[in-house]
């Protein structure tokens, strides 16, 4: 786990991805009402700690259109712009940190890393952060939009107070 690695060691972001070293996520009810599942951290992060690699299927700008209007009437979207060419669509390839939900007050951003040449997407911790507390990111909305979207900092939720709770949902994600 992430607090028994060296500090040196777990911020080389490209070594992370890389060698697919990663901190323990839980995957359990958003605290954002309505949001469906969120990502939690087992464990305390550090500013800068890498958190996750955001995974998925890398697409075409066209196709990523294409399935967007379809996500969309179904209120699920699990698409990243990777650049002006390419999306990653974690919908169907995805892991759990495509559960990471929309906040414009981030607890962890994301970051393009370039590791053997392939360019893959970081979730980084934006300060020091609690453990089990939710993970979000900027999405990076238009303005406009995200005046509706849900705009709160995460909490700790009322199941994480209850040890005996939240080693059921620890195993349940181990």
């Amino acid at each position: 786990d992430l607090p028994t690695r060296p500090a040196v060691r777990q911020r080389c972001r490209n070594d992370n991805i890389g060698m697919r070293r990663h901190c323990h996520l839980l995957l359990a009810e958003s605290t954002f009402e309505d949001a469906g599942w969120g990502i939690y951290t087992k464990h305390a992060l550090k500013k800068g700690d890498f958190v996750h690699e955001y995974v998925g299927e890398v697409i075409s700008q066209e196709e990523a259109e294409r399935r967007g209007r379809i996500y969309d009437k179904v209120n699920r979207s699990y698409l990243f712009n990777l650049s002006s060419d390419y999306v990653v669509d974690a919908s169907r390839k995805g892991n759990k940190t495509k559960f990471a939900n929309h906040s414009s007050k981030p607890n962890c951003d994301t970051r393009m890393v370039s590791v053997n040449g392939d360019i893959r997407i970081g979730l980084f911790a934006k300060y020091d952060i609690e453990p089990q507390s939710e993970l979000f990111f900027d999405y990076r909305y238009d303005v406009e939009m995200d005046n509706d979207l849900i705009i709160k900092p995460g909490k700790t939720v009322d199941w994480m107070k209850d040890p005996k709770m939240a080693n059921k949902i620890s195993k349940k994600n181990a």
